[in-house]
């Protein structure tokens, strides 16, 4: 069955990424790869000898000289797999109806991409499957403890507060700036003002994007394009994110009891009134498509979102 985490939740329930009492098939969904490692670093390799492979290999005759007709020369090592979105689906239907002892066998694999696949060899109830969720946009600061913490370090408030207005809330800007940290203070105490000079500011508020995009659509096309580095994960949370704006847009009633409203609150009453209704159904058809664009890093999204500010 398929249970779902997000990274800091997951990790105190399971800090070896397994049960090492609960042998069996594991399957996890990563599609970070730096969240990927964390997993991969925390299994216990020295107590369980597992033999890496790639989800290519994985073959039929590769489950039954590894599981099913097992012979002298044959290697009893516990199986890990990398990229088993590229595992065939009728091969792991085959591993989970094929009548293997898994009481002292452990098989990882790891999927960095869902599909109907996935999903339905997840519903087995052979197979304990996890699917580790990204951080939403406003969880910026646990994803920075996280990061601090699977790294081993833990920075000063002050540094904090800097990266976490500077960088990117992600796995690859965090981890990078603490490597880039450990390098460049390995002893000492970290100079604030130096550490400035070797950062350059790439935070983009989604709230303050919100704002842009309540005041005039066309602007806030035009901001996003600024951010045109090809960075398609973050165009895809920003899309998503503006899909629910914009629904509680359409329906700002319960807004309007509210005894004290927060600055979004009153943003989202503001754009209510300015814009029309078929307006707004029609940015959240586009949000929409674009996110799928996103999701596929389809080179046609950065032309659909200059043809907005025309």
């Amino acid at each position: 069955m398929l249970s779902k985490f997000l990274p800091w939740d997951f990790l105190p329930k399971f800090p070896t990424t397994i049960d090492k009492t609960k042998p069996g098939i594991y399957a996890f969904l990563i599609d970070d790869p730096y969240l990927e490692r964390i997993l991969l670093d925390v299994i216990p390799k020295k107590e369980i000898p597992f033999s890496l492979y790639s989800g290519i290999e994985m073959t039929r005759d590769f489950i039954e000289e590894h599981f099913v007709n097992l012979s002298f020369f044959s290697s009893t090592d516990h199986i890990q797999v990398i990229n088993s979105e590229n595992i065939k689906a009728d091969v792991l239907t085959f591993l989970v109806e094929t009548d293997i002892d898994w009481s002292d066998r452990f098989m990882i694999l790891f999927f960095t991409k869902t599909s109907k696949t996935f999903t339905e060899f997840a519903k087995n109830k052979k197979v304990m499957a996890f699917e580790l969720e990204g951080p939403r946009f406003w969880e910026g600061a646990k994803l920075w403890q996280f990061c601090q913490k699977a790294k081993n370090v833990s920075l000063p408030a002050d540094v904090s507060k800097f990266i976490l207005e500077s960088l990117e809330h992600n796995f690859e800007s965090f981890f990078w700036v603490i490597d880039m940290i450990k390098l460049n203070f390995p002893t000492g105490p970290i100079n604030l003002e130096e550490l400035k000079t070797m950062i350059t500011k790439e935070r983009w508020d989604f709230f303050e994007l919100m704002d842009i995009f309540n005041e005039n659509p066309k602007r806030f096309f035009a901001e996003v394009l600024k951010k045109n580095d090809g960075d398609y994960d973050w165009l895809r949370a920003l899309f998503a994110m503006m899909q629910g704006h914009l629904t509680k847009v359409l329906a700002p009633d319960e807004l309007r009891n509210k005894a004290k409203l927060s600055k979004y609150d009153q943003g989202i009453l503001s754009v209510s009134e300015k814009i029309s209704r078929d307006v707004i159904l029609k940015y959240l058809r586009f949000f929409s498509e674009v996110e799928i664009l996103a999701k596929s890093s389809d080179q046609l999204l950065i032309n659909k979102l200059r043809l907005e500010i025309l």
